[in-house]
């Protein structure tokens, strides 16, 4: 094997020891990975579908949402897992069924 570097094209020294090139080149990577996710997006029909039979909420039930947002009432009444010590110790044992 011989330690000659080719002549011509990119070479991993060329890119690496060159700050602009590199710059270039991760900045068209970037680009060309953000339109492989996003292109395809605009040709879809939609990507949500409808949930059949969901009701918007009511006034009084959205009143009641309100609440219990601003109470903190999720705090407790939710199925929330409580890892940490100091969390089972300011709110409790997490909910079990049954």
């Amino acid at each position: 094997m011989s330690n000659e570097q080719k002549k011509g094209g990119f070479s991993h020294d060329k890119i690496e020891t060159n700050n602009f090139l590199m710059i270039v080149l991760i900045l068209i990577t970037i680009a060309f990975g953000g339109l492989v996710e996003i292109v395809p997006l605009f040709f879809q029909k939609s990507t949500t579908e409808p949930i059949r039979g969901l009701k918007p909420y009511t006034a009084v039930q959205l009143a009641g949402r309100d609440v219990y947002i601003r109470e903190g009432c999720y705090n407790c009444h939710s199925q929330m897992i409580r890892p940490f010590h100091a969390e089972t110790l300011r709110y409790g044992h997490y909910s079990v069924a049954g």
